[in-house]
C-alpha cells in the first residue's frame, strides 16, 4: 500500500503526570523543556508511578504529529516507523496509533525496553525527559530492508523528529531520507524539537537542514540555535529568516516556521516573513498544553500534504489542531466520529 506521508524518529510511552515544584527540584528538572533522561533520572519514573496518578499515552514527537496529520488526511494516508521492544509497552503504542488510523512499522529489538517518556505538568508548562531505550537501537538496515525502503519511495512527504539525530541510527536514517527527498523532488520536513539538540547535536542536525524543504520549531528552539550559530541575535522573525537562507541541496527555497504558544506565529519563505496571530483558546478550556507542537505540525503537515502549499492556509490548519489538542490530555484528540466538521482552511 502506498502511503502519502512517512513520519520517523523515536517512539516513547508518554507517562504523564500533574507534577510538584519539588519533583522539579528534586530531579534539577526545569518546568518547561525537554531532556534526554541520564542515570540520576532514572528513579523518577518509578516515583512518578508510585506518587501520582499518571496517564500513559503514545508518543514520541513525530508520532504524535503523524497521528495529528491522519486526523486531517484521508484513510491509509500515514505510516510511521521507529523502534521498539517486544514487551507491554510497545503493545500500548501499537494499540493507540492503529485506533487514530496511523500504520506503525516497528523495528523490535532485544537489547532495551520500549522508551519512555515521563511528562511532567505544573500548570501550562510541561518538563519532558525522555528514556530513549529501544528507540535508539534503529538500524539504517531495517529501513534499506526492501519492503521498507519501498515505503519510503512511495511516499511524497516525509517528517522527521530533531531527536532522531542524538543516535547514530536514527541520524543516518534522516540523512539518508532526506537525500532521497531532495533528488526526487519531494517534500521533507524536520523540527528542530529541542534546545539541546542545537547544543549538542548541532553539526548533525544541520546535515538534515540542508535538505529540509520545511522546518519547524518553538522560540526557544529558534533562539538556542541562533546562540550556537553565532547570529546575535534572539528576534525570532529575524532568525527564521536565517534559517531559511542556510544551505540547500536542491532550488526548492525552504520554509520556516516558529511557533511561540499563545502568540504569533512566525513563517519564512526565503527572505520573506510573515506572522500568523493565534486565535486563544478561553483559559478555561484548556486542559494540557503538551503536545500542542506537536499538534501544531500535524496540521500544518495534514493539510500541505493535499497538496495545499499555501503557508498561511496550513498555519491555520496547524492552529486548529493544536486549539483542539490543549482541550485533551496529552497529545490526542477527539474522536473522529465526534468531531464537528472540519474547517474549511
Amino acid at each position: 500500500m502506498s502511503y502519502q506521508l512517512l513520519a520517523m524518529e523515536n517512539p516513547l510511552l508518554d507517562i504523564q503526570c500533574n507534577a510538584t515544584e519539588e519533583l522539579l527540584s528534586k530531579y534539577n528538572l526545569k518546568a518547561n523543556d525537554a531532556i534526554l533522561a541520564d542515570a540520576s533520572h532514572q528513579p523518577m519514573y518509578q516515583e512518578i508511578v508510585d506518587k501520582f496518578d499518571v496517564v500513559y499515552v503514545a508518543g514520541g514527537a513525530a508520532q504524535n504529529t503523524a497521528r495529528g496529520a491522519q486526523y486531517l488526511l484521508p484513510p491509509n494516508s500515514t505510516v510511521y516507523i521507529g523502534c521498539v521492544s517486544d514487551d507491554e509497552y510497545a503493545n500500548k503504542m501499537k494499540e493507540a496509533a492503529a485506533a487514530d488510523g496511523l500504520r506503525t512499522v516497528y523495528m523490535t529489538t532485544d537489547e532495551a525496553p520500549t522508551g519512555t517518556c515521563g511528562v511532567l505538568i505544573t500548570g501550562h508548562n510541561r518538563s519532558l525527559v525522555a528514556n530513549l531505550a529501544a528507540a535508539e537501537k534503529f538500524k539504517l538496515d531495517f529501513l534499506k530492508k526492501p519492503e521498507n525502503w519501498q515505503i519510503v519511495e512511495n511516499a511524497k512527504y516525509y517528517y522527521f523528529g530533531g531527536f532522531f539525530v542524538t543516535h547514530d541510527g536514527g541520524f543516518a536514517s534522516a540523512v539518508e531520507v532526506s537525500k532521497h527527498a531532495a533528488a526526487n523532488n519531494k517534500i521533507f520536513a524536520l523540527n528542530l524539537s529541542a534546545p539541546f539538540l542545537s547544543q549538542f547535536f548541532k553539526e548533525r542536525l544541520d546535515a538534515v537542514i540542508e535538505n529540509a524543504d520545511l522546518l519547524f520549531g518553538n522560540e526557544d528552539e529558534a533562539r538556542t540555535y541562533s546562540k550556537s550559530a553565532g547570529w546575535g541575535t534572539d528576534d525570532v522573525k529575524e532568525i527564521a529568516k536565517k534559517l531559511a537562507q542556510l544551505p540547500k541541496g536542491n532550488g526548492r527555497p525552504r520554509t520556516v516556521v516558529i511557533t511561540q504558544g499563545a502568540d504569533e506565529t512566525v513563517a519564512a519563505v526565503g527572505d520573506a516573513v510573515s506572522v500568523f496571530p493565534v486565535t486563544k483558546v478561553a483559559e478555561a478550556d484548556i486542559v494540557d498544553t503538551n503536545g500542542a507542537g506537536d499538534a501544531f505540525c500535524g496540521g500544518f503537515m495534514g493539510l500541505y500534504a493535499q497538496g495545499v502549499e499555501d503557508v498561511a492556509r496550513c498555519v491555520q490548519a496547524g492552529h486548529y489542531l493544536a486549539s483542539l489538542c490543549i482541550k485533551q490530555v496529552g497529545p490526542t484528540f477527539p474522536k473522529v466520529a465526534d468531531r464537528e466538521p472540519l474547517p474549511n482552511f
